[in-house]
């Protein structure tokens, strides 16, 4: 692709950024007065349930602990608030990444997670939605996550607070069981084994410090002890058994929205949440446990809180989620340009020659 398009690309495409990244602020600020003012934050006070977690596939965990829904609703919102401040400082910061977006057209793994949170999202959104409907057509429905109570039918929704505040911890509980204590585990033998090699005298992390850092930031974490890593292997920096636990923790993953009680997902529900939990483990071993939550964060937290904010506020908010969806599907249509270019990049990489070079003479002996 030539110069003058591709930085057309990369203006649209950091436009696409931007205004994405203005709907998670929005989000964020929607959720926080869910759950500060009016009735519906009285709703989640009133409610309270068995405290639940997971880990190692086990999801749910249920515990002794009665935990009110406000206070853990509140509870997610600080963690998300935390994570998007990481996401904004990684990999120099998210205003040197939406120009370096803006003057090239080009992302990869050494974009900041900000910037490509949204065009990667979008895009595995098309994927997850062309997936469903492809199998709906050939007879496995992907179904849904409830019904509607005044249907009368099995597995009806809880109050909307209560169905909320799940949506909410959702992709907290589920990264943790899924992702950060399986994939975060093998990461971490891992590093240790590797500082097994590391000279006498040289600089060698605390294996403490290398525990907790491979859990959160397993990209960090092998480059202390000099592993490969995405960064600056590419796909060679994901170690085989790294891929074999991904494709088994993605297929646990979609298989429990399908076998967990309570719900009413089809059978084609399992692919498709197996997709996203492939795609969350390698953003998860790419950029760490703070990037994985937040992407959980957009398929659970975000548009809930858009139709929930419609359904209590009215007014001006009625329109948001249509307008929302609209703004992620060209979101998504850019995302696709902008891999299309990198792929066009990746297969005209070589250098191809246009003159005919005559070959150097070279001496010889006539015997």
């Amino acid at each position: 692709m030539s110069q003058a398009p591709q930085r057309l690309l990369g203006r649209i495409a950091a436009g696409a950024v931007s205004f994405i990244v203005l709907t998670y602020v929005i989000a964020i600020g929607i959720g926080l007065a869910l759950v500060t003012f009016g009735q519906f934050a009285g709703q989640l006070e009133r409610i309270r349930v068995h405290f639940f977690t997971g880990a190692f596939f086990i999801y749910p965990i249920i515990t002794p602990i009665p935990v009110d829904l406000l206070l853990l609703t509140d509870a997610c919102i600080v963690i998300y608030l935390a994570c998007f401040i990481s996401a904004f400082r990684s990999k120099d910061g998210f205003l040197s990444g939406l120009q370096h977006l803006r003057q090239t057209g080009r992302i990869g793994m050494k974009s900041n997670w900000l910037v490509l949170m949204p065009l990667v999202s979008s895009f595995l959104l098309l994927m997850v939605l062309a997936a469903s409907t492809a199998l709906s057509q050939a007879g496995v429905p992907s179904g849904q996550l409830c019904t509607d109570p005044n249907m009368h039918l099995p597995n009806p929704c809880p109050p909307q607070a209560e169905l909320y505040a799940s949506l909410t911890y959702a992709p907290i509980s589920e990264e943790i069981a899924f992702r950060i204590t399986t994939l975060g585990l093998l990461v971490s033998i891992m590093t240790l084994w590797k500082t097994r090699s590391i000279e006498p005298g040289s600089s060698r992390p605390k294996n403490l410090s290398l525990i907790v850092g491979s859990f959160l930031s397993p990209e960090s974490a092998k480059a202390k002890v000099g592993l490969p890593t995405i960064t600056s292997n590419g796909w060679h920096g994901i170690h085989w058994s790294e891929w074999i636990l991904l494709f088994l923790t993605s297929s646990f993953f979609g298989i429990a929205h399908v076998i967990s009680g309570g719900t009413d997902w089809g059978v084609g529900k399992a692919f498709t949440a197996a997709i996203s939990g492939f795609a969350l483990g390698l953003v998860y071993l790419g950029y760490g446990a703070y990037a994985a939550v937040l992407l959980h964060w957009f398929f659970d937290f975000y548009f809930e809180t858009f139709g929930v904010g419609a359904d209590v506020f009215g007014g001006p908010f009625a329109t948001l989620p249509g307008l929302v969806s609209l703004a992620r599907l060209a979101v998504g249509i850019v995302s696709i340009l902008v891999a299309l270019a990198w792929l066009v990049r990746r297969m005209t990489r070589g250098k191809i020659p246009t003159t005919y070079k005559i070959p150097e003479s070279v001496p010889y002996s006539v015997q």
